[in-house]
């Protein structure tokens, strides 16, 4: 029954946070380039991949004594493959095919530039990878597998930040793995989680002063013009600590406020244990929906367009995941199921 409960929270926070992933996607389709100036998207896009990358560390921890040799490295990457990397490239292949582009540059993309494709997929199955192979090492060498963790990361966020690698999807991967590896230590050391309500409300606010004035492309207008650093570097630690103060509320709130088994909260569990296959299929069919409403209701305030193509992307894309679920082969390759 405790695993239960566990699971219902999880599924919960994923259920909310695809949701908010389908809400930004059509503030940021109907928007275009003046997205990145909505106070509404630039919260949402805060912390919530951040938090997806957390919620799949908090799992990654398995107990006190844990093992972990070549057969079980073997084992759970191939597993993380079958769950990510083959979705990916099917729903790749998809999107490939119906982009209309055919191009050599298109095609490579999917493994060169995987951000124009689904590349969370993609960079949480390395991630999870990455994270395996440290745990592995540590096993070999005998050593708290939080110790050759934490190098991989440090030698990642390095990599990106001296050499700004910018393929293969090198930039997610070294500033995700920071957030599974806090999920991760959230589950494994009771200090990183409060229950205190002053303290969760401080961090709270202070999550969303730094995330109301949070832009993806630049630090805020309050910032001094001269900095001790490179701009590149704070504006990741700016972006990296926002999200950072978010996961820390969301995973000392949610396994106890998203645990119950209400109708609703149940609803919005069962949608994220098809989260992956939310995610992929509103990418596919949110921008013919976009144009199809706006053909159809041309003088639709911009307010109002956001909502409507935000419920019918959600409401369709269930739909079509539900079909899929059905089919053994489907649900396997397309879901990860």
């Amino acid at each position: 029954m405790k695993n239960q409960k566990r699971l219902i929270w999880a599924d919960s926070l994923k259920g909310i946070l695809i949701i908010l992933v389908v809400l930004g996607h059509a503030i940021q389709v109907v928007l275009g380039q003046e997205c990145f100036d909505n106070n509404l998207w630039n919260l949402i896009y805060s912390f919530h991949m951040a938090a997806f990358f957390a919620v799949s560390g908090w799992f990654a921890y398995k107990g006190s004594g844990y093992s972990f040799g070549g057969g079980r490295l073997k084992t759970t990457c191939k597993r993380r493959g079958v769950q990510l990397f083959v979705p990916y490239m099917i729903w790749s292949a998809v999107s490939f095919a119906l982009s209309g582009d055919y191009t050599v540059g298109n095609l490579s993309a999917i493994v060169l530039y995987p951000d124009r494709y689904f590349w969370f997929l993609w960079v949480l199955f390395w991630v999870c990878v990455s994270f395996n192979v440290a745990r592995f090492i540590a096993w070999e060498v005998r050593i708290d597998e939080l110790w050759t963790v934490s190098i991989f990361g440090m030698i990642m966020l390095l990599c990106m930040v001296v050499f700004d690698i910018r393929i293969l999807g090198f930039q997610f991967l070294a500033y995700y793995f920071i957030f599974y590896v806090l999920g991760y230590c959230m589950r494994r050391f009771e200090f990183f989680r409060f229950s205190n309500k002053i303290v969760l409300i401080l961090l709270f606010v202070s999550w969303f002063l730094l995330a109301w004035f949070w832009n993806m492309h630049k630090l805020p207008d309050w910032f001094p013009d001269k900095l001790p650093l490179p701009t590149a570097i704070i504006q990741y630690a700016y972006r990296g600590l926002t999200a950072f103060l978010a996961v820390i509320v969301i995973l000392s709130v949610a396994p106890k406020r998203l645990d119950g088994t209400n109708r609703l909260n149940l609803y919005i569990s069962n949608i994220g244990v098809y989260s992956l296959g939310i995610y992929v299929c509103h990418l596919c069919f949110m921008g013919s929906l976009h144009k199809g409403i706006g053909a159809l209701f041309p003088s639709f305030p911009i307010w109002l367009g956001i909502i409507v193509l935000f419920i019918i992307s959600l409401v369709t894309t269930v739909l079509v995941v539900d079909v899929l679920k059905r089919n053994r082969v489907t649900a396997k390759y397309f879901l990860g199921k």
